[in-house]
């Protein structure tokens, strides 16, 4: 008897398994791209569709209502049938009344490899050739600090878990393949620059001389380094709260040239002896 029902038993666990792995996984309604859109759209009812994706799939921030994205601005480029954010829709660039808009020109090493976020804050360390003495060489010195990110080019931006992005390309063959598109190691970077004048201290007093100051208004420095023959920009992030001073002397690279120095051979005092 027993071994009549065990078949049965199987039978009966085979069907349930079946039964679960055949049930289509959970889906959720979002809202995507009917065509391609350009940062800066304000989207219209024409401009989006709702679509049927995997619910694991879906970004937490993902549109699920039309009718929340319509009249909204894009912040960044969107394809056709890429999912619309939240975190995507709102102004381009939010400017304070004292503060100007300016793009940098950078790239993976002036740019922190593409890891910037609009809203976060960077510093400028200025690099100039100098050849006005007998030594050549570069000086380089942390100029600003404080300077909003308003928008990252998205060929250029990354994200610490993909760098790479698939796209889909027409083929006569196949009608579409899928090919890896890697991202931009260079691009362009829009910062909230202040208007008021920047006080720049150059602190010599670890090389016991008188500390010196100068005001530049940050909107001129930024263009003569971006522009100057000899001149870069390199950014670095700042921390979002409790952030540290720190000094900046400024280095002057020869310096850290440091050679061996020769050391005076002692001649013996000859001695007499006496008889």
């Amino acid at each position: 008897m027993f071994k009549k029902v065990i078949p049965v038993i199987l039978a009966i666990l085979v069907f349930v398994v079946a039964f679960v792995l055949l049930q289509p996984a959970p889906s959720a309604s979002v809202v995507v791209a009917a065509h391609d859109l350009r940062a800066g759209h304000f989207l219209t009812e024409s401009d989006v569709e709702l679509r049927a994706l995997p619910a694991n799939a879906v970004a937490p921030d993902a549109a699920t209502d039309i009718a929340a994205v319509v009249g909204q601005s894009l912040r960044i480029d969107r394809g056709t049938g890429d999912v619309i954010r939240s975190t995507q829709l709102g102004e381009l660039i939010t400017l304070q009344p004292d503060e100007r808009a300016m793009a940098i020109n950078i790239n993976d090493t002036t740019g922190i490899a593409g890891l910037l976020l609009p809203g976060q804050k960077v510093g400028v360390v200025a690099t100039i050739a100098n050849q006005a003495f007998d030594t050549q060489g570069f000086f380089s010195k942390a100029v600003i600090e404080g300077l909003r990110v308003l928008y990252i080019d998205p060929r250029f931006a990354a994200s610490p878990v993909n760098s790479v992005q698939a796209v889909s390309t027409p083929d006569s063959m196949t009608g579409f393949k899928s090919t890896v598109q890697e991202r931009s190691q260079k691009g362009v970077v829009v910062l909230a620059v202040p208007i008021r004048l920047q006080t720049i201290l150059y602190d010599f007093t670890s090389a016991k001389a008188g500390s010196e100051a100068r005001q530049v208004n940050a909107i001129e420095l930024l263009v003569a380094l971006s522009t100057a023959d000899g001149a870069h920009i390199t950014l670095y992030l700042m921390p979002g709260e409790d952030i540290t001073d720190f000094s900046s002397p400024g280095l002057w690279l020869p310096d850290m040239v440091v050679t061996p120095q020769t050391t005076a051979t002692t001649t013996p005092t000859p001695t007499v002896e006496t008889p």
